[in-house]
Parts: structure tokens; C-alpha cells; sequence
């Protein structure tokens, strides 16, 4: 018998009206065996982390759900609120995907680990930090007992996934269910938390991976189920799914992978046009200079004697590991920063050494697209009110506002419909067009991204990458893309700098840096990027 059978399985969400309910999940059914892994991939609103929160007994107080879920022959959806206490930690382990959200920011990590151990009475109490100190070394944290006093607002974002994972493993479950547990890592530490799932799964946990990284699928799949609209399209073996799909979706999903081979072409309809500007055809006018800029925090320099030059009309990528520097040096040619010692000027003129009431006047010049547009904007502001902000603050007059308003959103495939919506009512892709609508309507003339996909599933990642190129080539902006995955910038960008502690080790060509990397640091990030079997469709 599988140690987990799931039979049927529906999920429905209830709205204020049967017209508003939400069929998430529709009659899905899998097994999972104990030493086995079975990945659940889909684009945004697929149902895949609905059924995770389903197997866990967290679907929610709107939630209906209907169908059969056994673990080691116990069925799981008839269960009290109660018993589901004893059963989460003991019996399944769950990891979110934002360590940040899902750890209590006013517990120390050592108390975190050591909740489900207590709760169940797994051990002694005088052995108990012995036991979380354990834990801690086993999912490769170091000096693990001087991490116990610490909140996780002081660890990385690698550190407090890892410690989220020991918390998911203190109560030894059989099975555990990785929600995007990698999504916004970057490559090293991505790699070393894959390491650790797979070492998990060697050891005979049951691992139940929902991602929306087909890669990191590829990493450790066994089995893969495709899911669209709550339905089960496909399944079957990674060499099957990759090699020989059988459902479109499934080959449209393979297809909106960026990477090298991709560029060139659309990701979204697989046609021509989606390739960067040839800088050849541009004048090849510095419009960004960076000059031996240093920027300390404490004793550490975050960036230390960077120099670079952005040409007008290019894509530049950005890459490095975390704490690599990548994001200061983007703060520090926004102006947001101020380097202590080096400058970076602006289409010639100084800029890193003016004043805010000088840079004001000429800020609208480089807007920034950020990883995260819900954070950015005021939750109460409808489309209208965010774009007519940036209208205001660019000087236009208001009777232009609505016929600016409508061009902008058409310039990144939104309707009028989308102007009286707010945040929390638009997907991730929309809000992401709805940042870059924002920053457009500064006319700027170039656009710093950071990270501005990595949040994002493959479906709308590809739409929003094809956007974002197809502006460039309208507009003649020019590209600061800053980011951690490689495929990526080697899909977006002509050029690219690698940066490791605060310093440059590598830049040039796209296709000669990442094709055939001098350095040993670039080497290694090309090492840990998850990669497709070879022979992928699409």
C-alpha cells in the first residue's frame, strides 16, 4: 500500500454566491510512496497549492473538500481540527515557500525547531535543544547552537528556509510537502537546499514538491503531474514529460522556459521577435556609468570598486548569489544609494553626488520594476489612482491623464476594465504589468528590474519577459536587469556582469560569459543552475 493514496479529490472555494464559488481541484488522484517524489507543476491558479493545503488540513474555513485522502491507511479528510494537531509535524511535514511569512517573527529559531518536538513529546526536555541543534547541522546550517538565540529577520533568506525545513523534519514525518520551497533562492543556495530535499528522499521521506520550476522539477521528480485549471492533464515519468508531452499545455509550458535556446523568439508564441536589440544598429552612447563605486554597511562592503558602462538601447544582467552586491549597485544607479566613495553619472552628467532636490528633476530618467509590485503599492489604491500618481509626479497636466492612462495600459496588454481594481484583485502577471505600466508613465529611459520575474510561474514569467522586450524595442529603453536566474538573463540580455562579494569577477557578451565562463565563481553559479533533461520539447 502507498504510504499516501489520494482518490478524487475535489476543492471548492465559496464566494458570496454559488456564481462566486472557485472549483480549484477537480477529481484528482495520485499515490506517493515512502523514498519517492512526486512533483505537482502548473502555472498560477492551477490548484497545486490548493491541494497541498488540502493534504495538511489547511484549505481554509471557505473550502470544501470532497474526495480521499489516506496516509499510511488512515483517512485524513474526516479528521477534527484536533486530530489534525497530531498530525501535522508528526505524520507530515510542510514547507512554504516565504520562510520570512511562515516563521513567527517573534520566536527564535531554536524555539521554532523545537515546537513540534515539545507538542508531541518526542524527547525528554533536557534533550530537546540537543535534538534541534541536530537538526539544524542536518539541513547544513553552521554553528548551529549560536543560531538557536537568533530571530529570522537575522538570517538570509537560504539560512531561514533551511531552518523552516528542520521546524518541517523536528517531528520525523514520513511525508513532506515542499510548497515552491526554492522559488527566490538563488542559484547556490537553491542547489543546496535541492541537495538537502533529495538526501531526504534518499533516506525514505515521501516528498510531495509543488513548484512551478520545471528545472528544479527535473532535479528530483520521480513522477510529475501537470495540473491546468484544477484538472490533472498529464502524468507520468520526468523523461516523458520533458522528451515526449503529450498534452499542449504541457509542450506550451516546455516552450516558455527561457534560456539560451530561446533567444531570438517569443516565449509565449515561439515566433520571432522576442530577441533583444541588436546594439550594433543603436548609437553606442554611454547613458550609465559606473566609476570604481564602493558602498560599505558596517565593515562590509557590499559593493567594492565596481565600474561599468550601460550602452543606450542594451539589456545588461546583473547575476550573483545573494549578498553578491547585485542589488546595492542596482540602489546605487537609481539613486537610492549613495556609494562613499567612486560616482556614477547619467548621460554624462553627475548623479550619484547630487542632492535629492537636484536628482528630483531627473529621476523619471531610471524607474525601477521590483520583484515584488504588491509591496510597492498602497493597497487601498485602485490602477487608476497608481497610474494617475506617477502621472501627477511626472508633470502632466490632468486633462491627459485618462487618454495617457489607456495607452499605457494598452502598451502592456490591460484593458480600461483593469483601472478600477485594486492589488489584491489582480494576478501576479497583472500586477507585474501594472508596475511596469506605472514606471512607464514617468517616461523613462531606462528601466532598472530587479527580479522582476522571479516570483512569477513559467506561463506569466514568459508573457512579462515578452513584454518587457517588446517595450525596449518600441521604446529604445534601456535595460538594468538584475536577477538570479541565468536562463533568464541569457534569454533578456546582450550583456552581462557577474558579481561575487561586492566586486565584479566577470562581464562581456551573454553568449561568450555564460557559454564559456573564465572565472571559477561564474563556473560554479552555471554549476548549481537546475537543468532540464537533454531532448526537452518545446
Amino acid at each position: 500500500m502507498a504510504l499516501l493514496e489520494v482518490r478524487d479529490l475535489n476543492i471548492r472555494f465559496l464566494g458570496r454566491s454559488h456564481e462566486d464559488d472557485v472549483q480549484a481541484v477537480r477529481g484528482l488522484s495520485f499515490s506517493l510512496d515512502a523514498g519517492e517524489c512526486v512533483a505537482i507543476v502548473g502555472e498560477s491558479g492551477s490548484g497545486k497549492s490548493a491541494t497541498a493545503r488540502a493534504l495538511v488540513g489547511l484549505a481554509g474555513d471557505n473550502a470544501l473538500v470532497a474526495g480521499s485522502v489516506s496516509l499510511a491507511g488512515r483517512e485524513l479528510l474526516k479528521l477534527s481540527q484536533r486530530d489534525w494537531l497530531g498530525v501535522r509535524g508528526r505524520n507530515i511535514g510542510f514547507v512554504l515557500q516565504d520562510a520570512l511569512v511562515s516563521l513567527d517573527p517573534l520566536r527564535k529559531i531554536g524555539r521554532e525547531v523545537a515546537e513540534t518536538i515539545e507538542r508531541h513529546r518526542l524527547l525528554p526536555r533536557d534533550e530537546v535543544k540537543g535534538r534541534v541543534v541536530e537538526l539544524l547541522t542536518q539541513v547544513g546550517i553552521a554553528d548551529a547552537e549560536t543560531r538557536l538565540g537568533a530571530y529570522a529577520h537575522q538570517l538570509s533568506g537560504g539560512l531561514r528556509q533551511r531552518a523552516l525545513i528542520a521546524s518541517a523534519l523536528s517531528g520525523d514525518p514520513g511525508l513532506l510537502i515542499a510548497d515552491e520551497p526554492t522559488t527566490a533562492l538563488d542559484v547556490v543556495v537553491q542547489a543546496q537546499i535541492l541537495k538537502l530535499l533529495n538526501g531526504m528522499k534518499q533516506a525514505g521521506k515521501a516528498l510531495l514538491l509543488i513548484s512551478h520550476d520545471l528545472a528544479v522539477v527535473a532535479e528530483l521528480a520521480d513522477r510529475i503531474i501537470v495540473m491546468k485549471d484544477g484538472v490533472a492533464v498529464e502524468s507520468g515519468t520526468p523523461t516523458q514529460i520533458f522528451s515526449n508531452p503529450q498534452n499542449d499545455y504541457t509542450r506550451a509550458l516546455l516552450a516558455a522556459i527561457p534560456s539560451a535556446r530561446t533567444r531570438g523568439r517569443s516565449l509565449v508564441t515561439g515566433s520571432g521577435g522576442g530577441e533583444s536589440t541588436d546594439v550594433g544598429l543603436v548609437p553606442r552612447l554611454p547613458v550609465l556609468e559606473v566609476d570604481g563605486a564602493i558602498r560599505t554597511f558596517g565593515k562590509r562592503a557590499a559593493v567594492d570598486d565596481v565600474s561599468l558602462t550601460v550602452v543606450a538601447g542594451e539589456t545588461l544582467g546583473i547575476v550573483g548569489a545573494s549578498g553578491s552586491g547585485k542589488t546595492t549597485l542596482a540602489r546605487l544607479i537609481m539613486g537610492l544609494e549613495a556609494p562613499d566613495s567612486g560616482s556614477v553619472t547619467l548621460k554624462g552628467e553627475e548623479w550619484s553626488a547630487l542632492h535629492e532636490r537636484q536628482r528630483r528633476p531627473l529621476r523619471h530618467l531610471v524607474q525601477l520594476v521590483s520583484q515584488d509590485p504588491m509591496s510597492a503599492f498602497d493597497p487601498r489604491f485602485t490602477v487608476e489612482r497608481i497610474l494617475d500618481e506617477a502621472l501627477e509626479a511626472r508633470g502632466f497636466e490632468r486633462s491627459s491623464w485618462s487618454e495617457r492612462r489607456l495607452a499605457l495600459l494598452k502598451s502592456v496588454g490591460l484593458s480600461e476594465a483593469h483601472l478600477s481594481r485594486r492589488p489584491r484583485q489582480l494576478s501576479g502577471g497583472q500586477r507585474q504589468r501594472v508596475a511596469i505600466a506605472r514606471a512607464l508613465a514617468m517616461e523613462p529611459e531606462i528601466l532598472v528590474c530587479d527580479e522582476p520575474v522571479s516570483a512569477l510561474d513559467v506561463s506569466t514569467q514568459a508573457q512579462v519577459l515578452d513584454l518587457l522586450l517588446d517595450l525596449k524595442r518600441r521604446l529604445g529603453l534601456t535595460i538594468v536587469f538584475v536577477s538570479h536566474d541565468l536562463g533568464v538573463v541569457q534569454h533578456v540580455s546582450d550583456r552581462v556582469v557577474v558579481m561575487n562579494e561586492g566586486r565584479i569577477v566577470e562581464e562581456g557578451a551573454v553568449e561568450e560569459v555564460l557559454a564559456s565562463p573564465r572565472h571559477d565563481y561564474t563556473r560554479a553559479l552555471l554549476a548549481a543552475q537546475p537543468r532540464l533533461p537533454e531532448g526537452v520539447a518545446g
